[in-house]
């Protein structure tokens, strides 16, 4: 019997291992890890600038006549050195300075090419490991780079995840495009931020165009021989909220930031020089506009059911599926706040969140689902779901930040789980614009107002699906819980906070009442 259980153990150990590694082969599957080249990469390294040589020293009397005595001291009319930018970002130090210096111009260097093209004067520091602070404040900005295997301790990756979740960014890079440090990143990246799992950034990421409008990515030679494709970005983030906290770059961008271009003993996995630029140069961009709205106003509101009864109250549950399916976690309570006060409908702020392929689903009549990129739903969800909703019940979709991912996955599943159906324009003469907020027009964010190429407010978008006469499906291809949240989000492509409460008010109100 001990011998029983014990194989079950093992067996069941043996099966997690390898869930986790089939999990991690498939993010990293067609990097390169396996490629011939990256089996040669320790015959090539980093090759590091040469320090600047120091001014020749001379003797202060050298070529000079005596002064004669007494000395009288020389006004100083040479201009004083101008005060140091602020710290945008930290190079962390470990002890070995062989793996995490090969490129030690790369910050510094990138920082100066856009204060040279963009005109934005920023500075840069090294901090050791030990030392990460737990706060963002002074360091907004996180910077790790090596060639080798490495892991964070317990202590400094608590440190971390602290850092992450008060507003702070992590960015890693692979110099030179090493398998060791790819392998380690991905890895740490799941330890973390275990609830927020890592994916693959789409051309559609605001990084891609937050100063220049990457379209043209591009890589160095032995890049492409390893298996990277011109075109492909293959940036691993992580987001929390709609703000991608962490990014990690498989393919190398320290050697372009510090101007190393290829030769006999240097090939480089990475972009070439100047698509790692412009790439530092939007990454920054993104990170400083997003540094005051990683922590929006709602976070400091706290909503708390003054009865625990679930009985005669309207709640909103979230949507699981199988995707990346969490993007604003304060927004339904804020939206639930604004139509209990103008509907004076009890309701439960305590958030519900329910799998698509799950029974309970079918006690919730009111599902809210979200997200920013592509998604496939599984056999079981759309089968599940396409119940759901033929007995009554209301699915509300909206694409977070206007994210054309979701958006487009989002139509193609209603296809398949309601085939022959139609996601239609609601019509503006429709009750759901109706009531209680009369809303004939909405304010546009300004990047989706730069976006539609439009100057004021613009007619309110809403698709829908009819089953037996109620709305069974609603749909907006625009985002509605940054304005929900009350957030920034310098990049959502959605709606002001007043009108995205006003029509979220009214799109509750409509489900009750149809």
């Amino acid at each position: 019997m001990k011998n029983a259980i014990r194989c079950l153990i093992l067996l069941i150990a043996a099966l997690l291992i390898s869930l986790e590694s089939a999990g991690q082969d498939a993010l990293l599957r067609g990097l390169g890890l396996d490629s011939d080249v990256a089996k040669e990469e320790t015959s090539y390294t980093c090759i590091p600038l040469p320090p600047a040589t120091p001014p020749a020293q001379h003797s202060s009397a050298e070529g000079l006549p005596p002064l004669p005595l007494p000395v009288v001291p020389l006004r100083r009319t040479e201009k004083k050195n101008p005060p140091r930018p602020p710290v945008l970002i930290a190079k962390i130090a470990t002890k070995k300075q062989s793996d995490w210096a090969t490129n030690p111009g790369d910050c510094k260097n990138l920082l100066k090419w856009m204060a040279k093209n963009l005109n934005v004067h920023f500075s840069e520091m090294n901090l050791p490991e030990t030392q990460i602070p737990s706060d963002p404040k002074s360091v907004p900005v996180l910077y790790r780079t090596g060639h080798d295997a490495f892991e964070f301790t317990p202590e400094v990756r608590q440190r971390l995840r602290a850092y992450l979740l008060q507003g702070g960014t992590l960015i890693m890079d692979a110099c030179c495009g090493r398998t060791a440090f790819v392998q380690s990143a991905v890895r740490e990246m799941r330890e973390l931020i275990p609830e927020r799992p890592p994916y693959f950034l789409d051309t559609d990421h605001p990084v891609f165009h937050s100063f220049f409008d990457i379209k043209n990515i591009r890589y160095r030679p032995y890049a492409l021989k390893a298996g990277a494709r011109n075109g492909d970005p293959a940036i691993i983030g992580i987001d929390i909220g709609c703000r991608t906290a962490v990014f990690f770059f498989r393919w190398d961008v320290s050697c372009g930031w510090d101007d190393q271009p290829d030769n006999d003993r240097h090939h480089c996995l990475g972009y070439e020089i100047e698509t790692a630029k412009q790439l530092g140069a939007n990454l920054m961009a993104y990170l400083t506009a997003e540094r005051s709205a990683a922590l929006p106003l709602s976070r400091a509101l706290d909503f708390v059911d003054a009865e625990k009864t679930k009985t005669g109250k309207f709640l909103i549950a979230e949507a699981k599926y199988s995707g990346l399916w969490k993007c604003r976690d304060s927004g339904l309570s804020m939206l639930l706040n604004s139509f209990h006060e103008q509907t004076k409908t009890p309701v439960r702020f305590e958030r519900e969140e329910v799998d698509l392929g799950s029974s309970r689903l079918f006690d919730m009549p009111f599902v809210y689902m979200t997200g920013h990129q592509n998604f496939v739903l599984t056999e079981q969800e759309r089968s599940n779901l396409r119940s759901y909703l033929l007995r009554g019940g209301v699915l509300f979709a909206e694409s977070c930040c206007g994210r054309k991912g979701f958006a487009e996955s989002f139509r193609l599943e209603m296809s398949k789980v309601l085939p022959g159906a139609q996601l239609e324009r609601i019509l503006n003469n429709h009750p759901i614009f109706a009531f209680p907020n009369h809303i004939k027009d909405v304010q546009p964010r300004p990047a989706l107002a730069e976006k539609l190429q439009v100057q004021g407010r613009i007619p309110p978008e809403l698709y829908g699906i009819r089953h037996e006469g109620h709305l069974a499906v609603i749909f907006s291809p625009v985002g509605l819980a940054c304005g929900w949240e009350l957030a920034e989000c310098p990049y959502c492509g959605g709606i002001h906070a007043r009108d995205a409460l006003a029509l979220g008010v009214n799109i509750l109100s409509c489900c009750l009442l149809q």
